[in-house]
């Protein structure tokens, strides 16, 4: 008789642990389905306006939730000229809360059920 150790076998699911890994997050499968028209502002971490002369502006916190008052007297053709300046607007999510708050409410509602 070898003085071998004993080798023992388990079994290992490759396709199981996979599935695991790669399955999509509640969060994930939730947001790939939204079409937004609005963002509450509390998930808006910043905003970035690139004009087309060059000038960047960024808000960010209060500028975000209490936003400087415009011209009131402002026309409508004044407002769609400042809009055509601009070339591109950035929104940036805080993502972190926003999976935060839907899993939460995904809890409340569904339970263990998903």
């Amino acid at each position: 008789m070898s003085n071998m150790a004993k080798k023992t076998t388990t079994s290992f699911n490759i396709d199981r642990a996979i599935s695991r890994i790669a399955k999509p997050s509640v969060f994930d499968r939730i947001v790939k389905e939204i079409d937004a028209k609005e963002i509450p502002s509390k998930y808006i971490e910043q905003i970035l306006v690139q004009y087309y002369d060059g000038n960047v502006v960024e808000l960010k916190g209060d500028e975000l939730t209490h936003p400087i008052p415009v011209n009131k007297n402002a026309t409508w053709e004044v407002m769609e000229d400042s809009f055509k300046k601009m070339r591109d607007v950035k929104i940036f999510i805080n993502t972190d809360k926003l999976e935060k708050d839907i899993n939460e409410l995904v809890e409340g509602y569904l339970g263990n059920h998903c």
